[in-house]
């Protein structure tokens, strides 16, 4: 009787470590924030990941400018509307500003943000915050001209 007991409860505890274990793998895979995606003008705009802070791990990176530096740049119409998205869990808040002029930050309406209408080159730097002091910064390369 006590050899079953001693089984049943050493079945219980290997169980109770297989679930806990099971349990927080989700937390050990999930060290970095989503990643943010934009659509303009029919386009998809993939945004690089730069400086973050997420689930107590700490990732720095270049400029926004040095970021994009040699991956696409996007071709825009002027004051054409950018939907943003993540990609799993959604950020509580989100700004969008032109590094260039970190002054100007893009005015959110939703998930949306209308981009500029001066044509030119434009680094889009991407900030979400989620909670537990989680936060992201992504960074996109848009050249904004007007159609031929």
């Amino acid at each position: 009787m006590i050899l079953a007991s001693n089984r049943i409860l050493g079945i219980c505890m290997l169980l109770t470590i297989v679930f806990a274990i099971g349990c927080s793998t989700p937390t050990i895979l999930s060290n970095s924030p989503p990643n943010a995606k934009g659509k303009a003008d029919g386009q998809m705009i993939e945004f690089i990941k730069g400086s973050y802070q997420w689930n107590q791990s700490f990732a720095d990176s270049p400029t926004p400018d040095s970021l994009v530096k040699d991956t696409t740049v996007y071709i825009i119409k002027p004051s054409t509307i950018l939907t943003l998205n993540y990609e799993g869990n959604k950020p509580d808040s989100v700004s969008v500003t032109l590094w260039e002029n970190s002054d100007q930050v893009i005015r959110p309406q939703g998930n949306t943000f209308i981009l500029p209408s001066e044509p030119g080159t434009y680094v889009l730097t991407v900030s979400g915050e989620w909670s537990g002091n989680n936060r992201a910064t992504n960074a996109a390369a848009i050249e904004v001209k007007d159609p031929l």
